[in-house]
């Protein structure tokens, strides 16, 4: 005779898979370790007074370990920027950015050069190659050149494909 916590055709064990759902797993996560549909599993999991279902827009960043929560809060206080602390971690970067958004925590959006423009353009006004300058100033040649030339940059406009008859 099966215990009152399973179902008595699919032998669902319902208070583990209460317990895992409150844990943060997924419901296909759990379905997949009962060896039951996602489903019925949700349909007996809905039944219960003791489970609050998340909605399907909840924020999958809610469903971070609490190791994994506290891994990106030190990597954001040591000031890494949202796709290394992703990297990192083993989450999306968008991940990352919803878990620093509910929290409050001040985000890196992207790499953030601070390299001298001032001497940039002063080494091309002596007519130093931009690769000599990029190199002196640790960036990139293409980025000197935007920066230096924002002009031409914003003028151009998009290249068509192929030719035109």
């Amino acid at each position: 005779m099966s215990s009152p916590s399973q179902t008595k055709r699919t032998g669902i064990n319902v208070d583990e898979a209460a317990a895992l759902y409150k844990q943060g797993w997924t419901l296909r996560r759990i379905a997949s370790r009962q060896r039951c549909s996602f489903q019925r599993l949700s349909t007996l999991l809905r039944e219960r007074a003791d489970v609050e279902m998340r909605s399907p827009s909840h924020p999958r960043a809610l469903r971070l370990t609490p190791v994994k929560q506290a891994a990106i809060r030190d990597a954001v206080a040591r000031g890494m920027n949202q796709s290394e602390i992703g990297r990192q971690v083993g989450v999306t970067p968008s991940t990352v950015a919803r878990l620093a958004e509910r929290e409050g925590l001040d985000l890196l959006k992207g790499k953030r050069l601070s390299w001298d423009v001032d001497r940039a353009r002063q080494l091309r006004a002596d007519n130093v190659p931009y690769t000599r300058i990029a190199s002196e100033v640790g960036v990139a040649a293409m980025t000197v050149w935007r920066r230096l030339n924002p002009r031409t940059t914003a003028a151009r406009a998009p290249a068509g494909r192929g030719k035109q008859r």
